[in-house]
């Protein structure tokens, strides 16, 4: 009989769906006794049928333990199924929580603190900086944020939480030992040290169209709520958000400038019902925590500002403006502008992007 880790091992790599590994579960109680069952036993549970047994039989003949164990060993990936204490458990309150779970990194009970971020790989630099700021607020009140290691929207959060000093957790629509996108594989070391990398695929699954909807309900399932920041009218971004009420978490949408096709998907969150926000304190109240029970976020503008770094300040928004719009505003040399302009990104409040254009961080 395998070690109990095996057979959790065993029971993944078997090709059931969710639904039948859980079913068994229920019934039998554990991968030991599933494992150990005749067919009989397993076809008197419910919807189980010889197809499915024919499958789990086929994995306790072919599937290499001690293949498994080196690779989890290789990626210092961690095994944790849904009857340890340490899986999460928001997750395990969700209709159907994976079964087990591959991690690298760990959980803590800070996790139980969570908020979801997310939205559209093609962002503009006003969603950048969105949720680059909500994250990072979020992250040094104590939330951990948890987002899909995707371009664009997910990876900014993550990068916010990191640099804040706060963990962040990433989930996988593969296998652990695959990074996706590969442009991501140094942010996935950083997350592994200040939070988890996490999947409910076997070693080698690649990351397939129809794998994102399912990693997207673990998403919002680590979650007490989904803020989407910026999101086409279709969206995988939108898929999570639903998945969220359905598992009745708080669902956010940030709006955006009518006239920008990634702003549409949030502004019909928040016309279904989403909670609008603008400011971390949206999110916190939403989600009915008491704002003195959370850690306020130290404020960017107690740094002082000195006299054309003020003017320059006051003259940029949260949307880009080019440099010669900022200059018509602020009526200053353009070394002077230049100048406050690199002094505003040193303190914090200022980013430049492509095409010479800045925005406002605060």
């Amino acid at each position: 009989m395998p070690s109990d880790k095996d057979a959790w091992l065993l029971l993944n790599a078997s090709g059931l769906s969710t639904l039948r590994q859980l079913q068994l579960l229920e019934a039998l109680g554990s991968p030991d006794q599933i494992l150990g069952a005749t067919d009989s036993q397993l076809t008197e549970v419910g919807p189980i049928t010889l197809a499915h047994v024919k499958k789990l039989r086929a994995a306790q003949r072919s599937v290499d333990i001690a293949e498994l164990q080196n690779k989890c060993a290789e990626y210092e990936v961690d095994i944790v199924s849904i009857a340890d204490e340490t899986y999460p458990p928001l997750l395990k309150e969700i209709d159907l929580p994976p079964p087990l779970l591959f991690v690298q990194g760990s959980f803590t009970k800070a996790d139980e603190l969570a908020i979801a971020l997310v939205g559209t790989r093609k962002c503009t630099p006003y969603g950048r900086t969105i949720a680059s700021d909500l994250a990072a607020n979020l992250a040094q009140r104590g939330f951990t944020i948890v987002s899909g290691l995707a371009m664009g929207i997910d990876g900014e959060a993550h990068r916010a939480a990191l640099e804040a000093g706060g963990r962040t957790i990433g989930v996988l629509a593969c296998g652990a030992d695959i990074t996706y996108p590969r442009q991501h594989k140094e942010l996935r070391q950083q997350l592994v040290q200040s939070g988890a990398v996490i999947t409910e695929y076997a070693f080698g699954a690649a990351p397939l169209r129809e794998r994102f909807p399912a990693r997207n309900r673990l998403i919002s399932g680590l979650s007490l709520g989904t803020v989407v920041v910026e999101a086409p009218a279709k969206s995988g971004a939108l898929i999570t958000a639903r998945l969220a009420g359905e598992q009745g978490r708080e669902v956010f949408a940030v709006p955006g400038d009518i006239n920008r096709p990634t702003s549409r998907g949030c502004h019909a969150l928040i016309k279904d019902g989403a909670q609008l926000v603008e400011v971390p304190e949206d999110v916190v109240d939403g989600l009915g925590i008491m704002l003195k029970a959370v850690p306020t976020r130290p404020e960017r503008r107690d740094v002082e500002l000195h006299g054309d770094e003020q003017i320059v300040y006051d003259a940029l928004s949260h949307e880009p403006r080019h440099v010669d719009e900022i200059a018509s505003r602020c009526q200053l040399s353009p070394a002077q502008i230049s100048s406050a302009l690199m002094l505003l990104e040193v303190k914090g409040l200022a980013r430049r992007f492509a095409g010479n254009t800045y925005v406002r961080l605060n």
